[in-house]
């Protein structure tokens, strides 16, 4: 089968190629599937550079997610061929995979592929993260980076519950709001920030901040928390480390966690499982949740791919289908 691997860890332009590989063995517990198409995510680029939780092991086919349909499966996958499905493992840019059962997505009928290969990173973390924030209708949240994919997802999804959300970047923030879903959105390095926000918010303060920058700002914006408000790190955009002392946290009550999809999912029951995914299957339908595809190519153009995922004014995901 055609494959995009490496051997060694480092920029995607300078090891991955394009190779013919033995199609995977499927083993007990898992699945055969025929990946039809796979995103180009921040998060595969890390894990071939070899910076991301999940490490290669070489040779490595490249990629974390993907869609397609099952081929075959262990007698104890019963998981039936013909069924359409999405994914998150490692091993996706490849005409097939060998997918554990506990990964699968079932992708319902009227979901095209082009989305499906989109939903069991991105839709997820936005859904987990504003679970974690523990907010409600009439609370508002902030959000770095706020012109991410994960970003404008939150603040979806934030919406369709009531939540308002205000949006921190460390650009041009005029620019940033036209492709965001936030209310307001500011500049972190704005020296009014502070009282922006509490302008914004109407002196209610913020009950949550999901945050994935970090860094030297954090101790600015812990002031502008409601007390008891939850503070979600689940990115690490920004090297400097932030000067925040017990004192910070001690007397507003505020409570700061790190936040890693795998282990919130393994930890997360199969009840509240499915009903995730009903609801972002919903919020997909009735356009609350788009995935846009900004261009698509085959596994052979994938150096192609690579350059048009680099664009800064890509709108939506590059695909290779």
């Amino acid at each position: 089968m055609q494959a995009i691997v490496f051997d060694h860890v480092g920029d995607a332009h300078d090891v991955l190629r394009l190779d013919h590989v033995a199609e995977p063995k499927v083993h007990d517990g898992e699945v055969l599937v025929k990946v039809n198409a796979r995103p180009i995510h921040p998060a595969d680029l890390a894990f071939i550079r070899g910076q991301y939780r999940v490490r290669p092991s070489f040779p490595q086919i490249a990629g974390l997610e993907g869609a397609g349909v099952v081929l075959e499966g262990s007698r104890e996958a019963r998981v039936a061929p013909g069924t359409r499905v999405a994914f998150r493992w490692p091993g996706t840019w490849a005409e097939f995979a060998a997918v554990p059962v506990g990964r699968l997505i079932e992708v319902p009928a009227d979901v095209f592929e082009e989305t499906a290969c989109q939903v069991s990173l991105n839709p997820v973390t936005a859904w987990a993260l504003l679970d974690e924030a523990k907010v409600g209708a009439g609370d508002w949240i902030l959000l770095t980076a706020a012109a991410s994919t994960v970003s404008n997802l939150v603040a979806a999804m934030a919406r369709h519950r009531g939540i308002h959300v205000i949006g921190l970047v460390r650009g041009d923030a005029a620019k940033a709001a036209v492709r965001s879903g936030a209310e307001h959105m500011f500049s972190i390095h704005d020296p009014e920030i502070v009282e922006k926000i509490a302008a914004a918010t109407a002196e209610r303060r913020v009950a949550a901040l999901l945050d994935s920058v970090g860094g030297p700002s954090l101790p600015k914006l812990f002031t502008t928390l409601a007390p008891g408000a939850r503070t979600v790190a689940y990115g690490v955009q920004e090297r400097e480390p932030a000067p925040v002392t017990n004192a910070m946290l001690i007397y507003s009550n505020l409570t700061w966690i790190g936040f890693g999809i795998d282990r919130w999912l393994s930890l997360l029951p199969a009840e509240a499982s499915a009903g995730m995914f009903r609801d972002i299957w919903s919020m997909i339908r009735d356009g609350t949740l788009t995935l846009p595809v900004a261009s698509t190519y085959t596994l052979a153009q994938f150096r192609d791919a690579l350059v048009a995922d680099a664009r800064p004014a890509r709108t939506g995901k590059v695909l290779l289908v």
